[in-house]
């Protein structure tokens, strides 16, 4: 009998220690998104800044676009890890369908998936997009004209939220789809 108390005590402890364990882990979130957004936030506009240096309008506007569209995607991504059933991915995996342990990994961590794909990513992607519109504003020399620098920035955002609202529509209706197509592409990439 004492010693049924004591395995069942040991396991209470290990449990305890488990759960302390997880908490750390999830304190240690924000900073590690702060980080992640500060490295991102930097290589996005880095890049952008040095692609938009001296160049023409034809160029500024394909790179706004490019910009809008993988903000779009990864907040699809996003939306559709926390709309998605994990049941038939489960079942794929127990079939070995490439890609789908990959894509129940995401799902059973919607949490960090959707805030790094919608708000890291997809928030950088629509700042991002912003200075390519002051960009444009500047080749064609529209600061001296309110209404024209108003109208691009309002048709960049426009463009953002009108693809992202689409986006959504699409993630929820094809949510294991598309996180099965995200689990195959990670699966590529990552090591066996």
């Amino acid at each position: 009998m004492k010693d049924n108390f004591k395995n069942s005590n040991h396991h209470l402890t290990d449990a305890k220690k488990s759960d302390e364990h997880k908490r750390q882990k999830r304190n240690l979130w924000p900073l590690w998104v702060f980080i992640l957004s500060l490295c991102l936030s930097f290589v996005f506009n880095l890049i952008s800044e040095l692609l938009l240096r001296d160049t023409r309008a034809i160029f500024a506007y394909l790179l706004t676009i490019l910009i809008m569209v993988l903000g779009i995607i990864f907040d699809v991504v996003g939306t559709a890890s926390t709309a998605c059933d994990a049941q038939p991915l489960h079942a794929m995996a127990s079939r070995k369908i490439f890609g789908a342990k990959k894509a129940v990994t995401l799902v059973n961590n919607a949490d960090k998936v959707a805030s790094v794909c919608c708000d890291i990513i997809g928030d950088i992607c629509g700042i991002v997009s912003g200075v390519c519109g002051a960009t444009i504003v500047a080749i064609l020399h529209f600061e001296t004209n309110m209404f024209l620098s108003i109208l691009i920035y309002a048709l960049i955002s426009t463009m953002t939220i009108s693809g992202k609202a689409l986006g959504k529509n699409f993630a929820i209706n094809k949510a294991s789809s598309i996180m099965l197509f995200v689990g195959k592409v990670l699966s590529i990439f990552s090591k066996k």
